[in-house]
Parts: structure tokens; sequence; C-alpha cells
């Protein structure tokens, strides 16, 4: 089986940058995720968040927008949505064409600072990207072969039962 672990010194960088960012925009919790909604790192920590879960529906909801921005005629997806809540907001960009930038905060925390420090960073990230998008191929391959695999193993084994 081959290995799923990303590039230490990119991800490296990435914990780095996501902490930064945690720290200046006073967010609760950043996550980064490519657009498949798989979680790839968080800083910061809500305990009533499930953190992956939220990676695939922040994706869900960009891929949802996209749509929403193709039928209003834009030329490209809208680069950012932000929402708000009672308790905790979220702001989320992408991050090029194969990653979104999630940041939860909360009413303490002006959405004017996270958009700034959020620019900031997406532009780090977008340096990072290359070291990372031929890794995501990979771990995509794999991760597509075996879910293969093991639903025609799962299937095999109901019907024959």
């Amino acid at each position: 089986m081959e290995t799923l672990i990303p590039p230490s010194e990119p991800l490296i960088k990435i914990e780095d940058c996501l902490e930064r960012l945690l720290q200046r925009s006073r967010a609760v919790c950043v996550l980064l995720a490519d657009i498949t909604g798989q979680l790839i790192s968080e800083r910061g920590k809500d305990e009533d968040l499930d953190t992956s879960a939220l990676a695939a529906v922040t994706a869900s909801n960009m891929a949802a927008t996209a749509e929403i921005a193709r039928q209003m005629g834009e030329t490209t997806p809208f680069s950012y949505l932000f929402h708000e809540g009672h308790r905790r907001h979220i702001y989320i960009s992408t991050v090029g064409r194969t990653f979104l930038l999630v940041i939860i905060f909360d009413g303490m925390t002006q959405i004017g600072l996270v958009r700034i420090f959020a620019r900031l960073a997406v532009n780090e990230l977008l340096e990072l990207a290359p070291e990372l998008e031929p890794w995501l191929e990979r771990a995509s391959a794999v991760v597509d072969r075996e879910f293969g695999g093991a639903l025609a193993a799962g299937l095999d084994e109901a019907f024959l039962e």
C-alpha cells in the first residue's frame, strides 16, 4: 500500500502558515482542505466541531456556490464565502483550484481582520500548492483504487450471505 502522508517540508510550512493565521486573526480554528473535502491540516480547536466533516461540507458548499456563479453568468467561481451565525462565523476561501482555507471565528473577531489575514495566508499557500498537488493526485488515485476494491469485496460479501 502506498503512503498517503504528504511530504513533510510543505506540510510544516502549511502548519506554520495556519498557525500564524490563527494567531493574527484571533480565529477559533483554521483548516486547509482539498476541493474534495479531504482535511489536510488544522490549527486551533473547538470541541464542538468535527473538522473532518466540516471540511467535507465546506467543499460541497463551495461546489454549490461555483454553480450559482455559473448560473449568474460569472466566468469564474466565487473566491470566498462568509456565513454569519449566532455564536460562530465561517469564512471559506479558495486557494487556487485545489484547496480551501476555512476560518471559524466568533463575535469577538472582526470580519475585516479575518479577510485581511486570510488573503495573506492564501497568497502564502498558493506558493506551497505546487509542492502538494502531485502528492494529492497520487493519494487520490490510491484511495480510489482501494475504495473500488473494498466496495467490490463488500458487495460480494453482501450478496453471498
